[in-house]
């Protein structure tokens, strides 16, 4: 009885302390990994949006907006001379050569119904990489 007397004040003691503690704030998880650094959504939305018309291979036009890709690579750091590989969560990959990433404007990393795609407009097909988790440079 004398135990009981003891455990329930210290088990209402431990749930008030608990309700009391400050809440941890969220840690925005990376969402797509360029070279060595990693970039949530609202630091890509940070790099500022812009939004670019691709048409498909069917004649198909779709407007899409996104983080222009030579800020991308630049804040991660990549510039100068290589060639970067675009990598989609199924393991496709296509790549580029950096020098062409950077120049092109209207190149986007674009918020897709909640994945990230590669918007390459007047470019090849294949480096319209849809669900991309990475960008890295060889």
């Amino acid at each position: 009885m004398k135990i009981r007397r003891l455990l329930i004040p210290l088990f209402l003691l431990m749930i008030l302390i608990s309700a009391c503690a400050p809440e941890q704030a969220a840690v925005e998880e990376a969402v797509l990994t360029v070279g060595d650094r990693g970039f949530s959504l609202s630091e890509l939305e940070a790099l500022g949006t812009i939004s670019v018309d691709y048409t498909n291979k069917d004649g198909e036009t779709t407007t899409y907006s996104g983080a222009p890709l030579a800020s991308l690579l630049e804040t991660a750091g990549m510039t100068g001379s290589g060639t970067i590989v675009f990598t989609a969560a199924d393991g496709f990959q296509a790549d580029m050569a950096l020098e062409e990433a950077l120049g092109c404007a209207d190149c986007i990393v674009a918020i897709d119904n909640g994945s990230l795609r590669m918007v390459m407009p007047e470019m090849s097909g294949k480096l319209q990489v849809k669900d991309v988790i990475e960008i890295s440079l060889e």
